[in-house]
């Protein structure tokens, strides 16, 4: 298993909400090349058995201000804007000299 994948299953590790038979479909891989990935892994190793203890805890998100309109939104996948116009509307800002 290469380095990208092994990151991948840490990171999918990581979400209470999605079972160990989802991460191991999403990353394509065996249960035998997924037991090898456990011993060769210690962080891998880590987190499976903080699941087992039930340790992992969602990431809550907060909301925050959107910084062109100001209305509230909760961020998703690192968004910094509410919406796609905000987002147009920052990148026309940043473009023009003197803002």
């Amino acid at each position: 298993m290469d380095q990208l994948q092994e990151s991948a299953a840490a990171l999918l590790l990581r979400s209470p909400r999605l079972s160990v038979s989802t991460v191991l479909e999403l990353l394509d891989i065996s249960d035998a090349e997924f037991r090898a990935l456990v011993q060769e892994n210690r962080r891998i190793s880590e987190l499976l058995e903080q699941r087992k203890r039930g340790e992992l805890k969602p990431a809550k998100a907060e909301a925050r201000n959107c910084p062109v309109c100001e209305d509230l939104f909760t961020p998703y996948a690192g968004r910094r804007y509410c919406s796609d116009e905000c987002t147009r509307i920052a990148r026309i800002r940043s473009e023009r000299p003197g803002r």
